[in-house]
C-alpha cells in the first residue's frame, strides 16, 4: 500500500468543539513527520493535496444533520475543483444521539467520498457528547493506520450505537437492592452495558421499554369480555391520557360530562380527575354502556412510550454499567390498586434478568466545564443524577465547592444513599449536605425550607457564579423558584419585577439554572 506523505486536517465546527479537537490533533507528535496543515472544510484547498495525502476530517452536525456554517460549501467546492482530491480520508464525526439525524453531516460526507471512490484509512467514527473519551481511543488507531496503511479501512468499535424505541439494547441486571424499608419501595438497579456501545455522562437519561402488566390487562379482558384485549392492548398507552385521546373517546360515547371536562375552562378539574386515574377509570366513569369498543381503542390509543429515568452513575468512571434509582409507584384509589407502568416491572427484576433500554443525552443537565460552585437540589429519587455528579467529581483532581440539598420524609427510613453521601463529605468531594425530612417534626419541613434557611449562603454562591441543579417533581421545582426569588429580594436586594426581570430568569438566561423535573 502506498505510504502517506502529508496530512491535512479539515474541520467543521459550530460551537467550537470540533475545532478544538482539530487543533489538538494537529499537535500530536506522531503527525509531525507528515507536516500537518489545518483549515476549515470551506477553506480547504484541494490543489495543495496530492494522492499521497491524507484528509482528516473532524466535523459536527448542525440542526437536522446539516453542516456547520464553515463546512457548508465543502462538497460544492470539491465538485467544482477540476483537480479534485484523489487521496485517502478519515472522518471523526461529533453528534448528539438525542437528535434523529445523529452525526448526519459526517455520515453524508462519508457517503459522498464513497461515491467519489475515495478509499478510507479508518472507518468513520460517530461520537456523541462523550466525544473526548472516544477521541482519545481514536488517536492510537490513527497512528497505527498511518504507520501501516492497508488497502481496506481499519475497523473499530468506537462509534456510538444509536438506540431508540425501535431498536433497544437488552441490558442484563447485574444487581438490584432495596435502598430503604419504607413504602413505596425505592430500589438501586445496576444494568450491564457490556458490548452495547452506549456512552453516557452523569446527568443523562435511560429510557426503559416495557409492556403492560397482566393484572391490568385482565381488567380490560373482563371489561370487554374478550380474551383478545390482553394481546391488543399490551403495547398501548393505558395510563398517560392526552386530550386528543379523551376527545376521541368523548365523541364515540357522546358523554356530555366528559365533553364538558375537556373544555379549557375546566382545565384544572380535568387535571385533578386524571391525577392517579387511567383509561379503565375513564371507561367506567364515562362509558358505562360500553359503546367504546376494543377496536376503537386499537385505533385511538398511541403505542406505549418508554419511561425515562435519571442515571445515578458516571459514565467516565463506570462505562461498563449504568445505575438507576427507582421508586415503585403504587397507590390505592377507591376499590382499585394502581401500579407504575415501568417501576413495578423494574422492581420485580432479579440479577440475570434482561430489560430493554436506550440512552438519551441530557446536555442541559451536565456539570459545567469550569470550577465554579455547584448547588444540587433534589427530593426523593431526584437525588439520582447527583450520585453520578459526585462520582464524576470524586475522580477529578481540581476541587470545587459542592452543596447538596436533599429532601425526603423520614431520616431513619428514607435517607437515600446515606452512606455514600457521608463518604463524599468526609473525602471533601461534597462541601456541605443539607437535609430536609418533612415528617420528622410536627411542622412539615421541605427541601425549599432548607434552602431558605441558607439564604445568605445561597446569595453568596449566586454572586460567585454558582450553577444550580433541580431534580424532582414540578411542584418542588416551582417551590425552589419561589425560594430563590425570596432570597434575591431579602438578601440580594433584587426584588421581583416581572417574568423577565428576576433572579430565576437571569440564572436560566445565563445557563446557570438547570431542571430535570417530572
Amino acid at each position: 500500500m502506498q505510504s502517506i506523505s502529508h496530512v491535512h486536517i479539515a474541520y467543521g465546527s459550530e460551537s467550537g468543539n470540533a475545532e478544538q479537537l482539530a487543533q489538538q490533533l494537529a499537535q500530536r507528535p506522531f503527525l509531525q513527520p507528515y507536516q500537518p496543515t489545518i483549515a476549515t472544510l470551506n477553506e480547504t484547498e484541494f490543489a495543495h493535496l496530492d494522492p499521497q495525502s491524507l484528509l482528516l476530517i473532524i466535523t459536527s452536525s448542525f440542526g437536522d444533520g446539516e453542516p456547520p456554517e464553515n463546512a457548508e460549501d465543502f462538497i460544492e467546492n470539491f465538485l467544482a475543483n477540476s483537480t479534485a482530491y484523489q487521496g485517502r480520508y478519515a472522518i471523526f464525526g461529533l453528534g448528539d444521539v438525542s437528535y434523529d439525524k445523529f452525526c448526519g453531516y459526517s455520515r453524508k460526507l462519508d457517503q459522498f467520498f464513497q461515491t467519489q471512490q475515495l478509499p478510507a484509512l479508518i472507518e468513520r467514527v460517530d461520537a456523541d457528547l462523550n466525544y473526548q473519551e472516544i477521541f482519545k481511543h481514536w488517536l492510537p488507531l490513527l497512528e497505527q493506520a498511518l504507520n501501516k496503511p492497508e488497502a481496506v479501512p481499519l475497523t473499530h468499535e468506537l462509534s456510538v450505537k444509536v438506540y431508540d424505541e425501535n431498536q433497544t439494547y437488552a441490558a442484563q441486571v447485574l444487581e438490584i437492592q432495596r435502598l430503604v424499608q419504607s413504602e413505596p419501595a425505592v430500589y438501586h438497579l445496576r444494568l450491564s452495558l457490556e458490548n452495547s456501545g452506549i456512552c453516557y455522562q452523569a446527568g443523562d437519561l435511560i429510557y426503559v421499554q416495557v409492556q403492560q402488566q397482566d393484572d391490568l390487562l385482565n381488567m380490560f379482558v373482563q371489561w370487554f369480555s374478550d380474551d383478545n384485549a390482553a394481546q391488543q392492548l399490551r403495547y398501548k398507552e393505558l395510563r398517560l391520557l392526552t386530550k386528543n385521546v379523551l376527545r376521541d373517546l368523548a365523541k364515540i360515547c357522546s358523554n356530555h360530562t366528559l365533553k364538558e371536562l375537556l373544555k379549557i375552562a375546566n382545565k384544572k378539574t380535568l387535571e385533578q380527575y386524571l391525577y392517579g386515574h387511567d383509561l379503565l377509570d375513564v371507561l367506567r366513569d364515562f362509558d358505562p354502556q360500553k359503546t367504546i369498543s376494543l377496536a376503537d381503542l386499537q385505533a385511538i390509543l398511541p403505542n406505549l412510550t418508554a419511561r425515562a429515568y435519571s442515571i445515578s452513575s458516571c459514565g467516565k468512571t463506570h462505562p461498563e454499567y449504568v445505575d438507576l434509582c427507582i421508586r415503585q409507584v403504587q397507590y390505592q384509589l377507591a376499590d382499585r390498586q394502581y401500579y407504575g407502568t415501568a417501576s413495578r416491572h423494574l422492581a420485580q427484576l432479579q440479577a440475570g434478568d434482561f430489560v430493554q433500554i436506550f440512552a438519551k443525552a441530557n446536555p442541559h443537565f451536565h456539570l459545567p466545564e469550569n470550577d465554579k460552585p455547584i448547588v444540587m437540589i433534589g427530593s426523593g429519587t431526584g437525588i439520582a443524577p447527583y450520585i453520578g455528579f459526585l462520582q464524576n467529581l470524586a475522580a477529578q483532581t481540581s476541587a470545587r465547592q459542592t452543596y447538596l440539598f436533599f429532601g425526603e420524609r423520614y431520616a431513619e427510613k428514607d435517607f437515600l444513599y446515606q452512606t455514600e453521601l457521608e463518604n463524599y463529605l468526609k473525602a471533601g468531594t461534597l462541601t456541605q449536605l443539607f437535609t430536609a425530612f418533612s415528617r420528622d417534626q410536627a411542622e412539615k419541613f421541605y427541601v425549599q425550607d432548607s434552602l431558605a434557611q441558607q439564604a445568605a449562603l445561597i446569595w453568596q454562591l449566586i454572586e460567585q457564579g454558582a450553577y444550580f441543579y433541580v431534580c424532582g417533581s414540578k411542584t418542588m421545582s416551582k417551590a425552589i423558584d419561589e425560594t430563590l426569588l425570596n432570597v434575591a429580594a431579602q438578601v440580594g436586594n433584587q426584588p421581583y419585577v416581572d417574568a423577565f426581570n428576576n433572579i430565576v430568569a437571569q440564572l436560566v438566561a445565563d445557563k446557570r439554572l438547570f431542571r430535570d423535573v417530572y
